[in-house]
């Protein structure tokens, strides 16, 4: 029961690590900036910047940590990860086939008239 909390953790928290880790060194290159080199503004460009390269760095990272949980789960379970939809939710109850046929019925739908019919 806990694995399904851990991995929620893990991953859940990706976003939040994109956004902040940006924001941090945005805030440090600020701080650096106003302190050491007069406020021009280039410790700011720079703290974003390594702030957008080091958290797409680690997004990527938990990416493949994700892909490799999942291809663990599904050599424990070759089972658990097939899986079918039931398309009969989607039409109203009706089974899909019925669905299709009901599409291509031309009687409900006015048909345009093209230079070669007759006038009715």
């Amino acid at each position: 029961m806990a694995r399904p909390w851990k991995e929620l953790g893990r991953y859940g928290s990706a976003g939040i690590e994109l956004v902040l880790t940006i924001l941090i060194l945005a805030w440090v290159g600020h701080w650096l900036d106003d302190r050491y080199w007069g406020g021009r503004g280039w410790g700011l460009g720079a703290g974003f910047l390594l702030g957008v390269a080091v958290s797409f760095r680690n997004l990527l990272r938990t990416a493949s940590r994700m892909q490799k949980d999942i291809e663990q789960a599904e050599a424990r379970d070759p089972e658990g990860s097939r899986w079918t939809v039931d398309e009969g939710w989607l039409h109203g109850g009706k089974s899909a086939d019925l669905a299709r046929e009901d599409d291509s019925d031309d009687t409900d739908h006015p048909t345009k008239q093209t230079e070669d019919d007759p006038p009715s």
